[in-house]
């Protein structure tokens, strides 16, 4: 019962009132107002009943498949699945993280103990988070899954053989059309003689002939199109290179799925090693608070000293739970470019980020050029469309020209159930139709003139792109390969520093706030190395994808020249 109702009922026992109504009248007439507001208040607070379908029936809805789907885990590599471990307590992490020396070192990956990690919820594993199962996985497994079960290649796949049936449509028409059928016709009256010359000339009396019940007729013939004014010729050419340019652009999408997989796959290992990067800064973080704290309490540092140390532990936490979610949102990442269960959480499998080369510094600039125009699908798929729209140009202007057929019939004709007696026709044809003048026709070729002319474009202009994705790619290659000494300087220098801040310090000359500015420096410098190595390794493959020479074996045992 609304509030609008409840006033009006109001009103009407006023109204009531005034007009001399009885009490026990009135008194009724509450105590029903009261019941309908009370059940009002009821049924308002009664949840919406919404049946929802159980996952457990013979026949669940499409959305609970699909979600089932999602959950189902499948191995990807050799390795088993692992069911995720949740730590009942925290305890400090033992483990450390080096810089290394040099590019054969790289960046050593210490995988973190799971009760060094800081917990997000009681239930959930602070490495897995949403996920119960892990696995761990190397680069072949991903680029072998990625090329198994990748959905672009799959669409890719699918357009390919779309346009191979339009090319066997499109050949068809030049055989012949064969037609064929068979009628009954039932037949009854009377047909005047006269009509078939029957009767003697001049006499007024007339005649009539019956027909016969029924009469059969079957025929058979074919049709041949002589000429179409090249329509189906040219229309076979047109589409003949738009299934080339299909298959081109199946070898993109392979080589672009294979490049995505890559850094996806390298982007988890980075995260991993920044994983390991953040926890080991938690732990000094820890220690230096420990050490504070005690010097504190001997007298021997101040209150301000322990509070610096505080906020960069308390910043440190920070920066490792967003770690911890960065790490499994990469995870989550790949799965999906792999097209596997986001219920299994990918760990890689190596101890080592190491610098890769997959294209030896021997090759310079202008060979990539080459190797690029040589090999890169896209340039093939757009040359096969220019190609295409040229066709095209023909097949608009057939209609401005007559059409030639050639064909032939045999039927037979019989009355009622009697032999059928056979009748051959055949027959040449000569038809020219021009819709609306010809102009119609004229307007379309002129467009398909002007998209040739588009398509013509869009081929140059693949061109420069791929010429700028080349240089592009080996001028971040050329950066990345520097930065990658220069990080390695970087940690070098940071490591010595925070050894010299904490013999300061220890010796009574130095401030706290030289060892955490000293621990900082030194874990952005190992943050440093480990992004260069994966700029760089992500750099090569673009490279490879760039000049069109990717592929599996390519991206692990690099370019062949």
């Amino acid at each position: 019962m609304n509030s609008y109702s409840f006033r009006l009922t109001h009103l009407l026992l006023a109204l009531s009132i005034s007009s001399g109504a009885t009490p026990n009248a009135l008194a009724l007439s509450d105590l029903n107002v009261r019941k309908e507001n009370d059940r009002a208040v009821v049924d308002a607070k009664k949840p919406l009943q919404t049946k929802i379908p159980s996952a457990d029936s013979k026949k669940p809805p499409r959305y609970i498949l699909e979600l089932r789907a999602t959950q189902t885990v499948n191995p990807i590599s050799d390795k088993p699945i692992q069911k995720v471990e949740i730590p009942l307590e925290r305890i400090s992490p033992q483990s450390s993280i080096t810089g290394g020396e040099g590019d054969d070192t790289g960046v050593i990956i210490e995988r973190p103990p799971l009760q060094s990690l800081l917990p997000i919820e009681v239930d959930i594993s602070s490495f897995s988070l949403d996920s119960r199962f892990i696995e761990k996985i190397g680069l072949p497994d991903v680029l072998n899954m990625a090329l198994a079960q990748n959905l672009d290649i799959e669409e890719g796949f699918s357009r390919t053989k779309i346009q191979k049936f339009q090319l066997l449509s499109r050949a068809s028409q030049f055989l012949p059309t064969l037609n064929g059928g068979y009628s009954l016709f039932g037949i009854t009256g009377d047909v005047p003689t006269a009509l078939f010359g029957g009767g003697a000339q001049g006499s007024s009396s007339q005649t009539n002939a019956g027909l016969p019940s029924t009469i059969q007729l079957l025929n058979a013939g074919f049709t041949q199109n002589v000429y179409t004014g090249g329509r189906i010729l040219y229309g076979t050419l047109e589409q003949k290179h738009r299934a080339r340019a299909s298959r081109a652009a199946l070898k993109t999408d392979v080589n672009d799925t294979l490049l995505q997989a890559t850094n996806s796959y390298y982007d988890l290992l980075l995260n991993e090693a920044l994983l390991s990067i953040r926890t080991r800064a938690v732990a000094i973080s820890q220690e230096q608070v420990r050490l504070n704290a005690a010097q504190h309490k001997a007298g021997t540092a101040t209150a301000l000293d322990v509070l610096q140390s505080r906020a960069q532990l308390a910043s440190d936490e920070q920066n490792l739970i967003n770690q911890q979610k960065t790490r499994r949102q990469a995870a989550i990442r790949l799965s999906h470019v792999l097209n596997s269960s986001l219920a299994l959480d990918l760990e890689s499998g190596e101890t080592h980020l190491r610098k890769r080369r997959l294209i030896p510094k021997s090759v310079k600039i202008d060979k990539l050029l080459l190797m690029a125009i040589e090999r890169r699908p896209e340039l093939k798929q757009y040359e096969e469309l220019r190609l295409a729209a040229k066709r095209a140009i023909v097949v608009a202007a057939a209609p401005l020209q007559p059409n030639v057929t050639f064909g032939g019939t045999i039927y037979g004709i019989g009355a009622g159930s009697s032999s059928l007696d056979k009748v051959f026709t055949l027959n040449l044809g000569v038809n020219w139709t021009l819709g609306g003048l010809g102009t119609t026709d004229i307007a379309n070729m002129q467009r398909a003139r002007w998209e040739a002319r588009q398509a013509a474009i869009q081929a140059k202009k693949q061109f420069l792109d791929v010429f700028e994705q080349v240089r592009t790619s080996y001028t971040d290659s050329l950066a990345a390969d520097r930065k990658i000494e220069r990080a390695t300087v970087q940690i070098a220098a940071a490591e010595e520093e925070l050894r010299i801040a904490k013999k300061r310090m220890d010796a009574g000359i130095g401030l706290n706030i030289n060892v955490i500015n000293a621990q900082r420096d030194l874990t952005q410098a190992r943050i440093n190395k480990a992004q260069a190595v994966v700029e760089f390794n992500i750099s090569q493959a673009q490279m490879l994808r760039n000049i069109g020479s990717i592929s599996s074996d390519e991206i692990l045992n690099g370019l062949k020249i």
